[in-house]
């Protein structure tokens, strides 16, 4: 069935949505005070395969090589509540990280250990229309003026992530545009989790 014909047929849409970190931007609930609502674009988790060649007269096989996940980017609108930028920059001192302005703060650095666990696991989740489901034989004015929650139909796990790249904006006396916060995330893999049977609420 084609799917000009079929009401079920839902693409994907790239505004619909949400990023969250489990250690910092507070609640992940629709509402709650969280990042995820200053998010502004982002990267789905993407890989590499490099292949090795073998020659054999005057042929060439390829063979496959490792998996390399590459750096994925998200952006950010900076505020005053929440503060974004120090938000980041939190992240970076609970990293490990500590201004040089000591002999004893020269002996200290960030390590892989707490780089992750200052930014915590790194999830991308797809969201579908949200609306109602409305039976054919009901009339949709008689219905409550409420709509159904919002669901997410595939969540992106970034595993092992951490921050490598913070830029805090520009600023410029002839613009008037938004501060843009960008980030550059490292990760080991990622995971992808396609929720079957019209997705699972979000923020539940």
């Amino acid at each position: 069935m084609s799917f000009f014909n079929n009401p079920n047929f839902q693409p994907k849409r790239k505004f619909r949505w949400v990023v969250s970190f489990s250690r910092i931007g507070g609640s992940t609930s629709p509402g709650g005070n969280s990042l995820s609502f200053m998010a502004t674009k982002a990267q789905k988790p993407h890989y590499n395969l490099d292949s090795t060649q073998h020659r054999v007269l005057n042929r060439e096989f390829k063979f496959p090589n490792i998996v390399k996940w590459q750096d994925v980017t998200i952006s950010f609108i900076d505020a005053v509540n929440p503060d974004v930028g120090s938000k980041f920059y939190n992240s970076l001192l609970n990293s490990g990280y500590v201004a040089p302005e000591s002999q004893g703060a020269l002996l200290t650095g960030v390590t892989k250990l707490g780089a992750n666990a200052a930014l915590g696991t790194v999830s991308i989740k797809q969201l579908d229309g949200g609306g109602r489901n409305i039976d054919a034989i009901v009339d949709p004015g008689e219905l409550p003026p409420n709509v159904g929650p919002t669901k997410y139909i595939e969540e992106w796990q970034l595993k092992n992530a951490f921050i490598t790249s913070v830029k805090f904006g520009d600023l410029d006396y002839n613009s008037d545009e938004l501060i843009n916060i960008d980030l550059t995330i490292k990760y080991d893999y990622a995971t992808l989790t396609s929720v079957p049977d019209g997705g699972a609420v979000y923020g539940v």
